[in-house]
């Protein structure tokens, strides 16, 4: 069977519309070819079963079947009964992939010759955006400014850091001294240096490949480290990562947590200690690009969630939704730029429209370590500002406001109080900039059993290209 032919059936038999004739062609052709059946597996398993995933809720049970049959072939299950069972005539309604389709019009969106959901570029096709750049140094001849557009080519970073935009809400900050080379779509190749990605499921299967290895996203915050002579370290953070070995051609699907380096040898992939500090740029890769004063940025890692984590010297920013649609009206407690006391922020109400607008929510909170039968102490002054990279558009400080919301602007995954015990109190401040870019804290806070827990959610619209700074 030639290629040609190859792929029209499979796309036949992704959109559903074999005949009998034909998937007879595609049984007799598997039972006389054990390899083109193979082929023929991985080719659903990676081009077509990515493309439903975004149709999907994150808690519906389907995702969990999704992703079995996206796993490399050496991990996923044997899907291949099921396909050949849907090609009999005998069952003629069955489809393997049909148990993760939520809507019809998924074979709309499976195009012949796309890898995964990143379609072919254009030759003068722009691949990023220079979103921002902290100290940073350009090497060579290529001197790139913030907001300026990226094609194919090496992106080489003397020092510094540097976010890229792509499509599809992907973030990769680049950490130098790097060597990038943007390749394609959804494609990069690193060189040298270190980079991390923030990955959400419209941006699934982003293709990191460096000399020892070759990296697809799954779906996750990762970060890859490629030093001397091609050693290559690959750490994630949250989701899954598969990583194919170019040296051994072993397969691993790397959960949240772990760590994995291919062994210059043999080019296995060895498990290794999981180092939450290796890569910077955290906060600018979720968008935050200041901090001042007692505020600092929640590095991602492994389990990370605002109940567990404590802290008497700081307030600390937890990045929760990303570019997450809203669908419905809020209750928020301010949404104008000034300066607010109290008495104008507590039981403050006001509506945040959809608008068809997409938004970054973060969790400012202060939470003190607690002691058993520790006394209130007087309260201690935090003051300090963080800069987000859009503007923000609403801010919640009511804990029944911030409750109401948990579910739709909050992170799924985190563990939230509940109930007014989580508003600003008496003596806090705040203060939203003219150009909705800087939030500055004033806040009063006692430190005890009854009264640790301050929270805010900041809602921030990133609908549009971020204005060039």
């Amino acid at each position: 069977m030639n290629d040609e032919r190859f792929y029209e059936l499979l796309e036949g038999y992704a959109d559903g519309t074999l005949d009998e004739e034909a998937s007879r062609e595609l049984l007799t052709a598997f039972s006389a070819d054990a390899d083109l059946k193979a082929r023929f597996l991985d080719e659903l398993r990676i081009q077509n079963t990515l493309l439903g995933l975004p149709l999907l809720d994150e808690a519906d049970r389907r995702v969990s079947e999704v992703m079995q049959c996206i796993l490399p072939s050496t991990s996923s299950r044997d899907v291949s009964a099921a396909v050949l069972s849907a090609l009999r005539p005998s069952k003629p309604g069955l489809r393997w992939y049909s148990v993760m389709q939520k809507a019809a019009a998924i074979a709309a969106v499976i195009a012949l010759g796309w890898f995964v959901m990143w379609s072919l570029p254009r030759a003068d096709e722009s691949l990023a955006t220079v979103a921002h750049q902290i100290d940073a140094t350009w090497s060579g001849d290529r001197k790139l400014a913030s907001g300026e557009r990226v094609g194919k080519g090496h992106l080489r970073l003397a020092a510094g850091v540097v976010r890229l935009d792509f499509a599809k809400d992907v973030r990769l900050t680049l950490e130098g001294p790097a060597d990038l080379e943007l390749i394609g779509p959804g494609e990069t190749r690193l060189h040298s240096g270190k980079l991390t990605a923030n990955v959400p499921p419209e941006g699934i299967g982003l293709q990191v490949h460096t000399e020892r290895a070759k990296v697809v996203d799954l779906g996750t915050t990762f970060g890859v480290s490629v030093g001397t002579n091609g050693a290559t370290d690959v750490a994630v953070y949250e989701g899954l990562v598969a990583v194919t070995s170019l040296v051994s051609r072993e397969e691993k699907v790397i959960e949240e947590g772990s760590e994995v380096s291919v062994n210059e040898g043999s080019g296995a992939l060895m498990p290794r200690k999981f180092n939450t500090r290796a890569f910077r740029g955290s906060e600018v890769l979720f968008g935050v690009v200041n901090t001042g004063g007692k505020i600092r940025f929640a590095s991602p890692q492994p389990g990370l969630n605002p109940a567990g984590v404590t802290d008497a010297d700081s307030l600390v920013i937890f990045p929760e939704r990303f570019a997450t649609k809203l669908r419905t009206d809020f209750t928020v407690s301010l949404t104008e730029p000034g300066d607010y006391g109290p008495e104008e922020i507590i039981g403050r109400q006001e509506t945040l429209h959809p608008e068809k607008r997409r938004v970054n929510t973060y969790l400012v909170q202060y939470r003190p370590p607690q002691a058993e039968g520790a006394a209130i102490s007087n309260p201690i002054r935090f003051v300090g500002e963080v800069s987000f990279d859009r503007p923000i558009i609403a801010i919640i400080a009511d804990g029944d406001q911030l409750t109401a919301s948990d579910e739709v602007l909050g992170k799924k995954r985190f563990v939230y109080s509940s109930g007014g015990g989580r508003s600003l109190k008496d003596g806090d401040r705040l203060s939203l900039s003219q150009d909705r870019r800087t939030l500055k804290l004033d806040w009063q806070v006692e430190q005890g059993i009854e009264h640790g827990l301050v929270q805010i959610r900041v809602i921030v619209d990133v609908s549009d290209p971020p204005m060039v700074r």
